[in-house]
């Protein structure tokens, strides 16, 4: 099973839209992080809009790079 995933610069510019697998013990979409697809734009957050199976949306928030 696969979900819409939104990629964002670290600007918080969006980048683009990608679809993820869906980890199979996944509870909500914040396991989005454990997806063997999960990838970030130099650090920037990841959005999983609202979709099914989740009735919610959830940010991974970005990463300071030093």
């Amino acid at each position: 099973m696969l979900a819409r995933v939104e990629l964002f610069k670290p600007s918080g510019k969006w980048y683009c839209d990608e679809q993820w697998e869906i980890p199979a013990d996944a509870i909500g979409p914040y396991d989005m992080s454990r997806s063997p697809d999960f990838r970030r734009i130099n650090g920037g957050p990841v959005l999983i809009p609202t979709q099914e199976p989740w009735g919610f949306p959830h940010l991974l928030p970005g990463v300071t790079t030093s």
